[in-house]
Formats: C-alpha cells, sequence, structure tokens
C-alpha cells in the first residue's frame, strides 16, 4: 500500500451523520484497523452537515450517543491485523462538531491544535471523490491530510483527483447497508436485524418510529 510509512500511527477519521450508526459504520472502521497500521478509527458525527442537513432526521445528541453505544458494544480484538499499542481504543467516537460549522477543514483544525504532534488521516468512499475539489479550503485540506480511500465496483476514481491528494486505496468487499435503508424498513415496520447493532436495535426502531 503506497504510504503505509504515513499511516503508521495515524488516526483515521471517519465522520457521517450517523443516522442512525449501523453495522456497515463499524465494518468499515474495522477494515481500516485490519488493511492498514493505523492507530485507530475516530468516528466523528456531523453536527451540522453541509450536504444533507435538511434529511438528517435524529437530533445531534441522539445520534451521538448511539454511536458512543455502538462501538462500546463492540469487540475488535478479533479482526485487527497490525499491532495496536492499546487494543481498548481502537475505535472511538469523539464529540467534537457541536455547534460546529460541519466543514471538514474546520475539524481537522481542531484536531490539529488538540494533537499537534498527530498524524490524521480521511476515510472517503470512492463515490465522494469526483466532489471533493468542491469541498471548502479544499487547497488546505490536501495540503494537511492524507485520504484513506474506499472503493465502490460501480465508482470509477477520478485519476486527476487523485493526481491532487496523498492517498492510500483499500481493497474491501463493499457492505451495502445504509441508514437511509435502515430508516426506510423501519417506516415501513420491517426488521432491522443484522444492520445495527443487536443490543441497539429496539432503541433506534423506537426513535425513528417517533419520527414517522
Amino acid at each position: 500500500m503506497p504510504h503505509r510509512e504515513f499511516l503508521k500511527g495515524a488516526y483515521a477519521i471517519l465522520g457521517g451523520s450517523f443516522d442512525p450508526i449501523h453495522n456497515g459504520h463499524l465494518y468499515l472502521a474495522k477494515e481500516v484497523l485490519s488493511l492498514s497500521p493505523v492507530h485507530k478509527v475516530i468516528l466523528i458525527p456531523s453536527f451540522h452537515h453541509n450536504f444533507k442537513a435538511e434529511k438528517i432526521v435524529l437530533d445531534y445528541d441522539s445520534r451521538l450517543a448511539l454511536a458512543q453505544e455502538a462501538v462500546a458494544h463492540f469487540n475488535p480484538l478479533h479482526f485487527v491485523a497490525y499491532q495496536a499499542d492499546d487494543y481498548r481504543i481502537p475505535i472511538e467516537v469523539w464529540d467534537l462538531e457541536r455547534n460546529q460549522s460541519g466543514y471538514t477543514s474546520d475539524t481537522v483544525k481542531k484536531l490539529q491544535e488538540l494533537y499537534p504532534q498527530q498524524k490524521f488521516a480521511l476515510i472517503i468512499g470512492a463515490d465522494n471523490l469526483q466532489k471533493l475539489p468542491e469541498w471548502h479550503e479544499f487547497d488546505w485540506l490536501k495540503q494537511n491530510l492524507h485520504f484513506i480511500i474506499l472503493p465502490r465496483p460501480d465508482c470509477v476514481l477520478p485519476c486527476d483527483v487523485l493526481s491532487q491528494i496523498e492517498h492510500s486505496i483499500l481493497d474491501m468487499p463493499l457492505c451495502k447497508i445504509s441508514s437511509s435503508a435502515i430508516r426506510d424498513r423501519i417506516a415501513r415496520d420491517e426488521s432491522i436485524s443484522g444492520m445495527v447493532p443487536e443490543a441497539l436495535e429496539q432503541r433506534i426502531r423506537e426513535l425513528y418510529q417517533k419520527k414517522n
């Protein structure tokens, strides 16, 4: 993998609305830990999502609490391929975007202020790469971040964007679980078993039923 030395010891950021968090998010986190030498994966729920703010259903505190509990119930010991310094904390949820702009650049700047000696990488799906140059302060992002790219079988990687950024591409099977599919199944009173952590299934169902 290119740039493996940079990723050694890095914190990998997985941002999103997590509306709700699901097993697909946890799968991505564990695969990044297994396939790269990052020290930990940090899940950062969006307080304000600049691309889909109108579509977010649950309030921030509910989404944050569900993410924290999902990670607390997740045991990473069975999949980590590269030794970490502390197996107790390879996946964490950070309350970092409360009342913030929602821009990735502002989040990373805040992280750099908190941890000036720490390296950071951003996990991004290949389907989001084409619009990456349109992100707020893209020039700053490409100078300050390493991008961990998760390919999709139906998505061609844009070479013009890849040439502008420091990146690593992880080869992993696609997980088809999505938050929108979970919300739709709840609205139709269908099972979401296997799509979300078992310990959270009933609570997630109740929270979204109240919104319908």
